[in-house]
């Protein structure tokens, strides 16, 4: 269990690197992150953190960068602190995709382009029977740099166009039940998936249900990958 103080320091190097994707050092979270504490006990904390293993260091001179275990207690976090909840402008959203829909083919698409553009990640949403999902969004995935090159792209891709596989991942990572889940780089199933977060959730009920996802790296806003597929959710499951 992290101290208060260390938590406050592991959430804010996360939220420095998802926004910039750089190594971040103690200077940065000193000078933008208002922790209240000197630069030596951040220092001393990041080393904790790092031994730990919440974070890590990819080169001597180089900040640190969060590790598939910090993610995840940050995460768990977010959770179980109730910081993700919907809000007007969600109940707003999942009003306008009904209305401007008048298919269940048509909202799934709205919607899944909805939650690509929200998030800028990779949105898959499986129609009812779990059968042929809708894949939108690749192009979200080429711009991180985590996979400006094709070779980083490929194994990715790889389980994108097997339905099969696909299916099985997205499957295992939200049992029914369960509400939005996330699997972390490693935590993935499919050793393919070890570089990206999947975040997903079911909606509906037995056949006339399904699964809305979002697939990015593991530097993705995990505030809004959850949010979006919890209101995803609502929306295609009629709530």
């Amino acid at each position: 269990m992290l101290s208060d103080r260390r938590q406050r320091v592991l959430a804010a190097l996360i939220e420095e690197y998802v926004a910039r994707a750089l190594p971040v050092g103690s200077r940065t979270l000193t000078e933008n992150y208002g922790l209240g504490v000197s630069p030596a006990t951040i220092r001393n904390e990041l080393s904790a953190l790092e031994d730990e293993g919440y974070i890590s260091q990819p080169h001597t001179s180089a900040g640190r960068v969060p590790t598939d275990f910090g993610y995840r207690t940050f995460v768990d976090d977010l959770v179980e602190s109730g910081a993700i909840a919907d809000t007007p402008e969600a109940e707003e959203t999942v009003r306008k995709l009904r209305e401007q829909a008048s298919e269940l083919d048509e909202l799934i698409e709205r919607t899944s382009r909805a939650i690509s553009q929200f998030t800028d990640c990779l949105s898959v949403v499986t129609p009812p029977n779990l059968s042929h999902p809708r894949k939108l969004g690749i192009m979200s995935l080429m711009r991180q740099p985590e996979f400006a090159y094709t070779e980083a792209l490929l194994p990715i891709m790889q389980v994108l166009e097997d339905d099969t596989v696909l299916l099985h991942v997205l499957d295992a990572t939200a049992p029914e039940g369960e509400g939005a889940q996330v699997r972390i780089g490693s935590e993935n199933e499919a050793e393919q998936l070890s570089g990206v977060s999947v975040v997903a959730c079911r909606y509906g009920v037995g056949p006339d249900g399904g699964i809305v996802a979002v697939i990015g790296p593991t530097r993705m806003d995990y505030t809004k990958a959850i949010s979006a597929v919890r209101i995803a959710s609502r929306t295609l499951g009629g709530e």
